[in-house]
């Protein structure tokens, strides 16, 4: 058995309020592979990330990954081209991993035609979305022969991706932890939503796919550059601005994410969950266009980036709860969750950017037809989730709503973020 790294006792404490938060990328291939060779692959991703062979075990003291005892196959499913493809995608999309059983992943291998759809599921309770792009880096790699195009790291602790920090990063530290515990209060600063999503009584999930063309991100970045905003400090700055139009006073809230790998010193591939939560407060007569909004968010992202603000976030809550016994631990969580994502979504939204994911996915080369994420998969939640990535020149959006949530939540979403985007 391995014990389970604080981050991961967290999430496990978090599943019954928000969901196992997994992830799917639904993979269109021109090629299709057997299942031997699934196999292969799903086994070379847990050798080189054994969290993926193992199932988590809750425990008083501490909780612990257990491996699973059987073959790789049973995590394997490699089904005929079925009569309605979307449908039968998005049964498996829809279907649980129990990670206190089972593997915390699935490779299903639909055929479709000449070739295949891949489903490979993965939940948060293991690895965060650069976890998921390392194991998706490893999978293809494999299928296709050829070896990682970055050195791979086991280990999941925080500390393995703070290796790039010094001694005399400490001040920076201390001052970003102070803002971590005052974030709270500025965030209940923040306009709250007056105009709320369409809800409805359905106990199922929702999401909506939208490509932003190479030609408008072209346009978008032309526009943000003389502001010194990058990609994704426009894409926090049309959400701030969304947030806007639902409110009618006060700053705007948008939480993203921070992938702490930046902090490793070198770049190499980790299955762990080592991503901050951070939240941007915009000022309200910041946000009249996109260009003032992106140059409003940049002065804040840089000077977070420029920080420590992401190990902070995630630093703090690990110092108070050392030593604590893991069934503490757990049942802490539940006493965060009003200050540390209810409040936030009470006010703006959140959003997560993959990056551009070319480089991961080259082992596939022309053989990719399409790509899709479907996730994170959460529950509880009366906002919907903005997941970003870039491949092969465009922008790909998913936006996800939670059970409870209508169709026409996100099909609103879509319109205010493409207006805020000025298409």
């Amino acid at each position: 058995m391995v014990v389970a790294e604080l981050a991961d006792v967290g999430l496990f404490g978090s599943m019954d309020r928000y969901g196992d938060l997994g992830i799917h990328a639904v993979i269109d291939l021109a090629k299709s592979f057997s299942r031997a060779e699934l196999e292969g692959a799903l086994g070379a991703a847990i050798r080189a990330f054994p969290v993926l062979g193992r199932r988590y075990v809750p425990g008083f003291w501490r909780d612990r990954w257990q491996k699973v005892e059987g073959p790789v196959g049973d995590a394997v499913h490699v089904l005929p081209e079925p009569s309605d493809l979307e449908a039968e995608t998005e049964r498996w999309a829809r279907r649980p991993i129990d990670s206190a059983r089972e593997r915390p992943l699935r490779l299903v291998s639909l055929a479709r035609g000449q070739g295949s759809r891949l489903i490979l599921s993965i939940t948060h309770l293991a690895v965060d979305g650069g976890g998921v792009a390392a194991v998706g880096h490893v999978i293809g790699a494999h299928l296709y022969g050829q070896a990682p195009a970055l050195p791979v790291d086991s280990r999941r602790s925080v500390g393995s991706v703070l290796e790039g920090l010094r001694w005399y990063h400490l001040p920076v530290l201390a001052r970003d932890v102070a803002g971590t515990l005052a974030l709270p209060l500025k965030t209940w600063t923040a306009a709250k939503r007056e105009r709320h999503f369409p809800t409805r009584a359905s106990q199922q999930a929702i999401w909506r796919h939208v490509t932003i063309p190479e030609g408008d991100l072209e346009r978008i970045k032309a526009r943000c550059r003389p502001a010194g905003a990058s990609i994704n400090d426009a894409l926090i700055a049309a959400l701030a601005r969304v947030a806007a139009g639902r409110s009618s006073r006060g700053p705007l809230a948008v939480m993203y994410t921070m992938d702490l790998r930046r902090y490793a010193g070198a770049p190499r591939l980790s299955a762990a969950n080592t991503s901050s939560i951070l939240s941007v407060i915009v000022p309200r007569q910041a946000v009249s266009s996109l260009e003032s909004a992106a140059r409003a968010v940049a002065k804040i992202t840089r000077r977070q980036h420029g920080g420590l603000a992401g190990p902070a976030f995630i630093l703090t809550p690990l110092a108070l709860a050392l030593g604590t016994p893991h069934a503490w631990a757990r049942q802490l969580t539940r006493f965060l969750h009003p200050v540390l994502i209810d409040l936030p979504l009470s006010r703006g939204l959140v959003f997560t950017n993959v990056g551009r994911i070319d480089h991961g996915l080259a082992a596939f080369g022309p053989d990719i037809l399409q790509l899709r994420i479907i996730g994170p998969n959460m529950h509880g939640v009366a906002v919907p989730a903005v997941v970003a990535f870039g491949y092969r020149g465009q922008l790909h959006l998913e936006l996800f709503g939670a059970p409870g949530l209508a169709p026409e939540a996100l099909e609103e979403l879509e319109r205010e973020l493409c207006a805020a985007l000025e298409l």
